[in-house]
């Protein structure tokens, strides 16, 4: 595997959320089957693990028989810009509803205020407390402050467009502000379309023949604007048209790793250029140029039915990250994406594709209402969707439900990435990589080996597979303190994490495949690391490491492993170091008591056991000519047990 840095800053947020890498902990573009299983419905504001994915779904209404509350829609996000509150539409009673963000608890139904669809109600991108609408009768713009209830009218869009009077309405299918929340696009009747910038008062037309009953949409910029396959300029004029088959269906407007506006849609027919057929098609408002995410050139079947893309994770810094829900054919969640939540990473050339749970909806009793209509939290570590709960069969009701990803588990300052390079003596078979022996003859066990007496560590981390190119699990730990020479050791452990070996040397984090993540060191803090493997001498990094992302390089001197001669130069060559090979009983130093370790059993084939000194599977004299030279090495005694 390629050597991975991921960096991820640290944001301002009010809840404990701050990962940028929203696959952290998820299977990343896997088509193998995960049927859905049968499970009961959480009780009211519980959790439970979704059987096939791992992911945690929380129920957080509370609806009656045959009742539904629901998502505004995709489009709309529900939660304010920090996550602190959020909307969501009891169709029972005709209301919005106001929730606690974090908790879900219900605050208040939102009856003082009359949107001019269900669907026209925007949090502000930047200040938590405001809610903007399109007043139902009056046709006013409004500025809603949540906490005070008071209502500002920003402009009324009847009195503005004097060539045209009658029914104002906003979007249709997309529906959206800019990210600065400064611009709304609208419409009159079914004869013209507008969009009015709050901050200079600015009122444009479009040069549009059919409006088609819909209102070109702002994109994050506010620059670029997207109507019925076409692309408009902020003049209101036409720019040029995306290579789209079947116009806005069940669509999204969000923003590409490369900073560009984008639309995001199904299609299930080639565009009029060809290509860009499947569930997820990126478009770039400002080149043109579309590209498949999930589609069959990439291994999926034909686009699925009742598939909603949502596009607002505007607070991720990576860029490009959306979510989508599909209903599917069958209905019945056995087949690939058959009702199947995904989140997205839309990256022409490096597409990221990781399903995170089953919404369990049929529809089929509640139609509209039982479309799952999933929706990406600002941070897009969480994802809002509707469901029936029925499986293949009929609900009794339509609740709304959250994904909350493993990333969004992560504390509330960013992790420190830590990137480390190590060499096991035992395993090298040239001066740069490692053999896999290991994991190519399947002898690597799926869980860590570091449970146990000296180690301890108790952490569970269990893969369904090992992925290739790996040398062996490897623990790492974080440490305080200055090391000492000789005496009593004089650093402390702060935080212990487990890594996969690669051949290359790189230690790398078991599902991610990046950096390890330490989710309880300060950036700004000093720390030295500990590297323990399971039979090789365990070393301590000569100098501390400070920063968001700590980068250290074990293999490149002797000097770079805390005390006298810690590291050992491979074959001969003192270019390349390497840690001794040797320490069968893990009490950080090499002796007899090792070579009795191995001497109680010489001989054994397909083994995964402390005394293979060479990693090679087989225990036999070559583990014992491994250990003999390095039969009195003493490691630091901050490493010693």
């Amino acid at each position: 595997m390629k050597k991975v840095v991921l960096f991820l800053f640290l944001l301002t947020y009010l809840i404990p959320v701050k990962s940028q890498d929203l696959s952290y902990g998820l299977e990343v573009n896997d088509l193998s089957p995960h049927p859905m299983q049968d499970i009961a419905k959480p009780d009211y504001l519980e959790a439970i693990i979704d059987p096939s994915f791992g992911t945690t779904i929380r129920r957080i209404t509370n609806v009656v028989d045959g009742g539904a509350i629901v998502p505004l829609y995709n489009t709309i996000q529900p939660w304010n810009t920090d996550e602190s509150l959020m909307l969501v539409y009891d169709q029972y009673n005709g209301v919005h509803q106001l929730l606690d963000g974090i908790t879900y608890e219900f605050i208040r139904n939102l009856d003082d205020i009359y949107p001019a669809d269900i669907e026209q109600l925007f949090w502000d991108f930047d200040e938590a407390d405001i809610l903007y609408y399109l007043d139902n009768s009056t046709k006013d713009f409004v500025r809603y402050t949540v906490s005070t209830q008071n209502q500002e009218v920003l402009v009324n869009f009847e009195d503005i467009t004097t060539n045209c009077s009658g029914f104002i309405s906003l979007g249709n299918d997309v529906q959206m502000m800019s990210w600065d929340s400064d611009v709304v696009g609208f419409r009159c009747n079914n004869d013209r379309a507008y969009y009015y910038r709050i901050s200079t008062g600015e009122l444009v037309e479009f040069d549009i023949s059919d409006v088609y009953w819909t209102a070109p949409m702002p994109g994050p910029s506010g620059e670029l604007f997207y109507h019925r396959s076409a692309v408009y300029g902020s003049s209101g004029d036409f720019l040029h048209s995306l290579n789209v088959s079947n116009g806005s269906e069940h669509a999204c407007l969000g923003r590409l790793p490369n900073g560009n506006d984008a639309y995001f849609a199904i299609s299930f027919a080639e565009g009029p250029d060809g290509g860009c057929l499947g569930d997820i098609i990126a478009h770039d408002l400002t080149t043109g140029n579309c590209f498949p995410v999930i589609s069959q050139s990439e291994g999926y079947n034909y686009p699925q039915s009742g598939t909603h893309h949502s596009a607002l994770a505007y607070k991720n810094t990576e860029g490009g990250w959306l979510a989508a829900s599909m209903v599917g054919y069958d209905e019945d969640g056995q087949s690939l994406l058959d009702q199947e939540l995904v989140i997205v990473k839309a990256e022409e050339g490096n597409v990221k594709v990781c399903r995170i749970g089953h919404h369990r909806s049929d529809e089929q009793e509640f139609n509209f209402w039982g479309e799952p209509h999933a929706s990406i939290s600002p941070t897009g570590t969480r994802v809002l969707f509707a469901s029936d709960w029925s499986g293949a069969e009929d609900g009794i009701s339509v609740d709304c439900y959250v994904v909350e990803l493993p990333a969004y588990g992560l504390n509330e300052t960013a992790p420190v990435m830590v990137d480390l390079r190590v060499f096991l003596e035992g395993a090298m078979e040239n001066a740069t990589q490692m053999r896999t022996t290991l994991q190519e003859e399947g002898l690597l066990p799926n869980e860590h080996p570091y449970t146990e007496t000296p180690y301890n560590h108790e952490a569970e981390m269990t893969l369904s597979s090992i992925p290739d190119g790996t040398v062996d699990w490897i623990l790492v730990e974080a440490r305080t303190g200055t090391p000492a020479a000789s005496g009593m050791a004089m650093t402390t452990i702060v935080e212990t994490h487990v890594g996969l070996l690669e051949s290359d040397g790189y230690i790398r984090h078991p599902e991610t495949g990046g950096a390890l993540a330490f989710t309880q060191l300060d950036p700004t803090e000093s720390y030295h690391f500990v590297v323990r493997h399971r039979n090789h001498l365990d070393i301590i990094s000569a100098t501390s490491l400070t920063g968001a992302t700590m980068t250290y390089d074990f293999t490149t001197a002797p000097t770079q492993a805390f005390g006298t001669a810690q590291l050992n130069a491979f074959d001969g060559n003192e270019t390349t170091w390497v840690m001794y090979s040797g320490d069968f009983n893990h009490d950080g130093s090499i002796q007899v008591t090792d070579f009795d370790e191995w001497r109680f059993s010489p001989a054994e084939l397909d083994a995964y056991g402390d005394t293979d000194g060479t990693l090679d599977g087989v225990i036999q004299l070559t583990d014992y000519d491994i250990w003999f030279p390095n039969k009195a090495k003493l490691g630091s005694i901050e490493v010693q047990f």
